[in-house]
């Protein structure tokens, strides 16, 4: 099962946890993209949920993930401006 969002703070949190694999970013609309996260025991709500609570994770985690998932996001919309 997988878990979808195009709130980018919340991808970039799953990523840096660990807690969900990232899969791939799919087109939601012309300008916009989901990014995908394999969710096999269904836990994406409660990370979510943990997420709004402000959950922590190491700054180096978050930079880290932000740079590669705002690299899947550019590379997502580029593919669709090419179609």
């Amino acid at each position: 099962m997988n878990f979808m969002t195009e709130r980018l703070p919340l991808a970039i949190y799953l990523h840096a946890s660990g807690k969900l694999e990232f899969s791939h970013c799919a087109s939601a609309s012309p300008d916009k993209v989901r990014f995908v996260f394999h969710d096999p025991r269904q836990i994406a709500n409660d990370l979510e949920l943990e997420f709004e609570r402000g959950a922590q994770v190491p700054a180096t985690a978050i930079f880290a993930s932000q740079k590669f998932l705002r690299r899947k996001l550019s590379e997502a919309l580029n593919r669709k401006k090419g179609e």
